[in-house]
Parts: C-alpha cells; sequence; structure tokens
C-alpha cells in the first residue's frame, strides 16, 4: 500500500471521528445561534474548537455555517443606521456579512440598528427599491436574496440585458 493510501485511509478515520462529535455538538450549536440571533452577537465556534484567539474572528468562518446552516448576525448598536437611508443602511450591513442574504434579514438588520422600513408593505418596499438601484443585486435562483453588485462583477444588470434585447 502506497504512502498516500495508508494517509488517506488515517485521514478518512478522523474525518468520521470529527463526524461523531459534530453530531453530538450540534444541538449545542443550534441552541447558541438560536441565542445570538436574538442578542445580534456572534459565537466564533471556530475559535472555541481550536483555541481562543485562532478562529475566523467575525464568526463567519464556512466550517461555522456548515455547523449551523448559516453564519451568525453581527451585532448591531440600536443606533447603527439612525439617520441612514435604507441603501446607505443595507450596504453596511452586507458589507460587514460579506455574503448575499435574504430581504427578511436585512429589513431585521435595519430595524435592530434604529433605521426600520415602513410603509404598508416594508419587505416588499426594501426589495423593490434595493433591486432597482444599481448597487445591489437580486440573486438568480434565490428567491427574496439580495447581494452587492461589486461582488458578481460578471452578473448582467437587466437594464444592460433588455437593451441588447433591443438593440438586435
Amino acid at each position: 500500500m502506497a504512502e498516500d493510501d495508508v494517509l488517506r485511509q488515517t485521514r478518512q478515520y478522523y474525518i468520521e471521528k470529527l463526524k461523531e462529535k459534530a453530531s453530538e455538538i450540534r444541538p449545542l450549536v443550534a441552541r447558541i445561534t438560536t441565542l445570538d440571533q436574538d442578542l445580534g452577537d456572534g459565537t466564533d465556534f471556530m475559535g472555541i474548537i481550536i483555541g481562543e484567539g485562532m478562529g475566523d474572528t467575525t464568526g463567519n468562518s464556512p466550517a461555522v455555517s456548515s455547523l449551523t446552516g448559516s453564519g451568525p448576525r453581527p451585532k448591531l448598536r440600536p443606533d447603527e443606521f439612525t439617520g441612514k437611508t435604507y441603501f446607505q443602511s443595507a450596504k453596511s450591513y452586507l458589507e460587514r456579512v460579506k455574503h448575499a442574504v435574504e430581504i427578511d434579514e436585512i429589513l431585521d438588520a435595519l430595524k435592530r440598528g434604529g433605521s426600520p422600513v415602513g410603509g404598508k408593505t416594508p419587505k416588499k418596499t426594501l426589495y423593490i427599491s434595493l433591486v432597482r438601484s444599481k448597487e445591489f443585486a437580486p440573486i438568480p435562483g434565490q428567491k427574496n436574496y439580495v447581494g452587492l453588485r461589486s461582488w458578481y462583477p460578471n452578473l448582467k444588470s437587466e437594464k444592460k440585458a433588455s437593451e441588447k434585447k433591443h438593440k438586435k
């Protein structure tokens, strides 16, 4: 047996051990994540597992996301977005989480940060306002998800796509 095969088998053995332990702690991770969301905090699970100070300080590591299903929300001050427009607040929030999120999460973040969206249908109002702007992009195939357009340089805007159709 080649040395690589022995290393692969050994690695697989430890992966299986890790999976066993992960299934034991998954309920704890879920409970902590729920509490973090209620508090607006984020727990650095990798820092806890690896040792303090060695994990992702943002709490948004892929390993945490795979354990919980999503990364923790960033902690927001009650006045974080006070006096800012919806666009400024939403952009600031997305820059902190560093990935596209569902419009409900942005709506909640604006509320927690002191810039609640009013109107008869706040969710619809915010979504339409953001995706009509040049700075935000709806995520194709993901209903109600929005990201920053700058993250997707190859994503064609709907305006450009419709202009090309009309030129033909």
